[in-house]
């Protein structure tokens, strides 16, 4: 009897273990503080004492062959296995985080081709899902110095939109031929 009393209590503890364990460890939904490969840029000015507000966001990460995911401020990019010959640095920041604008850079820049393209996701949950549905991402054409049309996805359930790229640039969201949020 005692020994099935003394068998639960140390499954017991273990399992307290592991959950302790396991809350403590480094999620990839974690927030990322200063210090780590994520920064985040704040401005106390206006704020009470103690109290920063992000203006910007910005992450870099290093990506190869495997693939990766970064994300910073409301955008994410997913880059699926085999997009990268070599290991890149990559940069996504949105300098702004009240606007809808999304800079992706790449290092070394010889990289900035991609062989299955990626998956840029904007989260947009501050459009109402009116103007959601009318929403597309656009990029930058330094060309031209006009913002071009992307095919995208919208995902109402998740308030979310998406598009594929084959390089790198400056994007944002635009919602009925106006910039995003």
């Amino acid at each position: 009897m005692f020994r099935n009393l003394r068998t639960s209590l140390l499954l017991a503890l273990g399992t307290v273990l592991l959950l302790a364990l396991g809350g403590c460890s480094n999620m990839p939904t974690a927030p990322q503080l200063q210090g780590e490969s994520g920064a985040l840029s704040a401005s106390g000015s206006a704020q009470p004492l103690g109290v920063t507000a992000v203006t910007s966001a910005s992450t870099t990460k290093t990506v190869g062959l495997l693939g990766g995911v970064i994300s910073a401020g409301d955008f994410t990019v997913v880059i699926p296995p085999a997009a990268l010959l070599r290991t890149c640095s990559i940069t996504v920041s949105q300098p702004d985080v009240n606007h809808s604008v999304v800079n992706l850079s790449i290092s070394p820049a010889s990289a900035n081709r991609f062989l299955v393209p990626v998956l840029l996701t904007a989260k947009a949950n501050r459009l109402s899902p009116a103007l959601l549905s009318l929403s597309c991402i656009s990029y930058y054409n330094p060309t031209t110095g006009q913002w071009e049309n992307l095919g995208s996805t919208i995902n109402l359930l998740n308030l979310s939109i998406s598009t594929p790229l084959f390089h790198f640039s400056t994007y944002r969201v635009t919602s009925g031929g106006k910039a995003g949020w």
